[in-house]
């Protein structure tokens, strides 16, 4: 079984970092939103139907994976604090 050692710090660096990633696959995912309308202009009738519903159900599959992501980051925060909280509330006690 393996044992890591972490703190709030090393937490709260991998929240930030992950906080910055899920804003770069947003900016991202609006520039294949702007991309999307501009292909679509290529086809027409079910051809242009099928691949804005495709587009469309992808869209929505990433706004799931960052609304996880975004409670990933959250628990992250939430297990920091607890974690310094201990932290606190062990060193008042071997005062």
């Amino acid at each position: 079984m393996s044992f890591y050692q972490i703190d709030s710090k090393q937490l709260r660096a991998k929240k930030d970092e992950l906080a910055s990633l899920i804003q770069r696959f947003l900016q991202e995912k609006e520039s294949l939103c702007g991309n999307e309308v501009a292909l679509r202009s290529m086809w027409e009738g079910e051809a242009n139907d099928a691949f804005h519903s495709e587009f469309m159900r992808n869209a929505g599959r990433m706004d799931t994976f960052v609304k996880v992501i975004d409670q990933y980051v959250r628990v992250i925060e939430s297990v920091a604090n607890r974690y310094d909280m201990a932290e606190q509330n062990n060193v008042g006690r071997a005062i």
